[in-house]
């Protein structure tokens, strides 16, 4: 189950008070000895106070502060490569340590200078838990832990494209069933083996140098052709997850109604930002899923596969997020998918072994939604940034990416099956760092976690499934007694 924390039950949605402590909603600055200025440029001249720019918190009139300085992202909204909302949810607000963590120094150098309009005269200074991660992240990078050896990815391409060999010999040369069923298996590892890659290529933490250039655009093609779900989309929404996790109305990870509410807060209608909608509770959220989702959690992840490649066809159907070029490539390399998955199963004598073989890989592919789930599902929910007097998307950077994570504890000879997944919070507060090095840098995050009181979390992977099931079915049994009727009343007496 959740911590507790600051005294709230578990099962409360956790609502960070603001303050001039390491919880305040605008992430602080650094000290003049560690602050790394963007070069002078001739809109620089404007001083505004942290209270001017966020009034400045609308997606036409966008400013943000990095450093110190103010920048109008107005116009380059649509231009981020990282998505839209990545950046948009964080206008009016201090962005310094979300602009770090998923950019290298020379890119913020050479790129922000242009929107730079200004500078800040009363930031706050820096909290100990702000400065003391930031020292962290320079620690490693000094390490030479934001690059990896390029026989490292050299050595897990040939695993996992000797998985797919397996995969063609064991349908397209053998006859017998098992054979058949063993590729199947096989697939669905191969699928969540190049997804991790795919993952690691995403966050530009796949490189050799600092100024490398993984060309996220025609590399991302090439894991949708293979594994069939949308790089273009999964930029979109995951980008989104690491700036603010588990914010109860933000997170799109955690936005998964009618199927599953986490929480009781999810039963009162909330209106997503990621989706632009309202996600309702209704009769089937109500009747057939979340008052039973603890027992529907694992067969539902063995078909979740499929809802990822319906949520690519309508991302790349509606061109969204503002990258058309980037989704019409994703767009044709989602056809082939859909081309030689269906050729290669249609290889088998019988239709029975061809649903069998669909269906079982899709199954082990599920083992990744899994894993993914059970790093946040179990952690504690931040409540929407919308609330007076709570401190947005759960407090700085730091603290929101510790408080929402869980790591997996395991063996060193298991690492290669959980991808780098595993070291989750390590993986939130510094995602560029290179999956080679995460199991050496763990005890130095949780070491400073330690220090500062934060709630680091690491557990075998069964207790992780166990916290899972048990934090499901909390909400569910929230959910065999809520009644709509009873919350039209609350509201009407609110």
């Amino acid at each position: 189950m959740p911590p507790q924390i600051q005294g709230l039950e578990s099962d409360d949605v956790i609502s960070l008070k603001r303050s001039d402590s390491s919880e305040s909603a605008l992430p602080a600055e650094p000290d003049s000895s560690n602050k790394q200025q963007l070069p002078s440029t001739s809109r620089q001249n404007g001083q505004y106070t942290v209270e001017e720019v966020a009034r400045h918190n609308k997606k036409d009139d966008a400013w943000l502060i990095y450093n110190n300085q103010v920048l109008d992202i107005t116009k380059w909204i649509s231009h981020h490569p990282g998505g839209e909302q990545t950046i948009y949810r964080f206008a009016g607000m201090d962005a310094t340590d979300e602009l770090r963590a998923f950019h290298d120094d020379w890119v913020l150098k050479t790129k922000l200078p242009h929107l730079v309009i200004g500078t800040v005269v009363d930031a706050p200074a820096p909290s100990q838990l702000v400065q003391d991660f930031r020292e962290l992240g320079e620690h490693f990078d000094k390490l030479g832990y934001f690059h990896v050896s390029p026989w490292f990815y050299v050595q897990k391409v040939m695993f996992v494209m000797s998985l797919f060999g397996c995969v063609l010999w064991l349908v397209l040369k053998e006859e017998s069933v098992a054979a058949h069923m063993l590729g199947a298996v096989v697939l669905g590892v191969f699928w969540q083996q190049f997804a991790f890659v795919g993952h690691d290529c995403g966050h530009m933490s796949a490189r050799t140098h600092a100024r490398d250039h993984i060309d996220v655009h025609n590399l991302g093609a090439l894991v949708t052709f293979f594994n069939g779900i949308s790089v273009a989309w999964w930029k979109a929404t995951h980008n989104v997850h690491h700036a603010m996790p588990n914010t109860v109305d933000c997170d799109p990870d955690i936005a998964h109604l009618p199927v599953f509410a986490l929480h009781k807060k999810m039963f009162e209608g909330l209106f997503n930002k990621y989706h632009g909608r309202v996600m309702e509770f209704d009769w089937a959220a109500r009747n057939i899923f979340v008052p039973y989702q603890h027992y529907w959690y694992y067969p539902i992840m063995a078909f979740a596969r499929w809802n990822l490649y319906i949520q690519s066809v309508l991302f790349l159907s509606n061109s969204n997020d503002g990258h058309k070029g980037r989704n019409m490539l994703d767009l044709m390399a989602l056809l082939g998918f859909f081309c030689w998955m269906p050729t290669l199963a249609l290889q088998l004598p019988s239709w029975v072994e061809v649903v069998a073989f669909v269906l079982l890989s899709h199954a082990v592919a599920g083992l990744l939604n899994v894993q993914i789930t059970l790093s946040h599902f179990s952690q504690p929910i931040f409540d929407s940034p919308d609330k007076e007097g709570v401190a947005k998307y759960g407090g700085d950077f730091f603290t929101r990416n510790v408080i929402s994570s869980l790591d997996v504890a395991c063996p060193t000879y298991l690492d290669w099956f959980h991808g780098g997944l595993q070291f989750q919070t390590l993986h939130h507060c510094y995602p560029r760092i290179g999956r080679q090095h995460l199991r050496k840098t763990e005890p130095l995050i949780a070491s400073l976690c330690k220090k500062h009181s934060l709630p680091y979390s690491s557990k075998p992977f069964w207790d992780c499934n166990v916290d899972i099931v048990k934090t499901l079915k909390s909400a569910a049994l929230d959910a065999r007694k809520w009644s709509p009727l009873i919350y039209e009343s609350m509201c009407a007496q609110g």
